[in-house]
C-alpha cells in the first residue's frame, strides 16, 4: 500500500509565465536589428543605383538634343554658330527641364542645393549634379558630377597629307572634373 500511496501522490510541477524572458527578447531584438540593418543598406543601394541610372537617362537625352541642335544648325547652313554652342546650358535644348533641376545658379547660391538636384553653374559653364553626401566617401570622388559642352577641336596636323582637316569643329557634352 505504500507504493500505492506514493504513485498516487500529484507532485507540483512548475509552471512558466506566459510571455518572453528578458533573453529571448534581447536575441528577437538583435535579430530583427541586423534585418532592418542588411534591408536599409539594400535600400540605399537601390537608390543610389537610381540615380546613377537618372543621371545616365539624362545624359543621354541631353546628348540627342545637342546632336539634334548642330544637325539644325547645319541644315539652315550655319555652321559657323555650332563652336558657340560651347559653354552652353544642355538642360535649355529639352523640351521641358527635369523635375530635381534648380536652375542656373552662381556658386555661392549653388552651396544651398540639396543632393539629388542638377544646377548649371554659370561662372564655370558646367552642369553638375550634387550626390548625396554617402556616396563621397570611396576613393577621393568629388561631391557633383559635372558636365560641360566642349568644343571638339581637330588636329591642325592631318595624318592623310591630301586632305585637309574638317573645317567645322563639332561640340560635345563630356563628364569633366569639378
Amino acid at each position: 500500500m505504500a507504493r500505492r500511496a506514493f504513485s498516487s501522490v500529484v507532485r507540483p510541477q512548475r509552471r512558466r509565465a506566459a510571455g518572453f524572458t528578458l533573453f529571448e527578447f534581447a536575441v528577437v531584438a538583435c535579430i530583427f536589428g541586423l534585418l532592418m540593418m542588411v534591408a536599409l543598406e539594400r535600400v540605399a543601394y537601390y537608390r543610389r543605383a537610381g540615380d546613377e541610372a537618372g543621371v545616365q537617362a539624362l545624359v543621354t537625352n541631353m546628348r540627342s538634343a545637342l546632336s539634334g541642335k548642330v544637325m539644325a544648325l547645319q541644315a539652315q547652313g550655319r555652321e559657323q554658330d555650332i563652336a558657340a554652342l560651347a559653354g552652353a546650358n544642355p538642360v535649355a535644348w529639352l523640351e521641358r527641364p527635369p523635375d530635381n533641376y534648380v536652375g542656373e545658379l552662381r556658386p555661392d547660391a549653388a552651396k544651398s542645393v540639396k543632393a539629388g538636384n542638377w544646377y548649371f553653374d554659370l561662372e564655370q559653364q558646367k552642369l553638375k549634379f550634387v550626390r548625396g553626401a554617402q556616396e563621397n566617401l570611396l576613393n577621393g570622388a568629388s561631391k557633383n558630377i559635372c558636365f560641360k559642352v566642349e568644343s571638339l577641336r581637330l588636329p591642325s596636323k592631318n595624318a592623310n597629307a591630301g586632305r585637309p582637316p574638317g573645317g567645322n569643329p563639332g561640340v560635345a557634352l563630356n563628364e569633366v572634373p569639378e
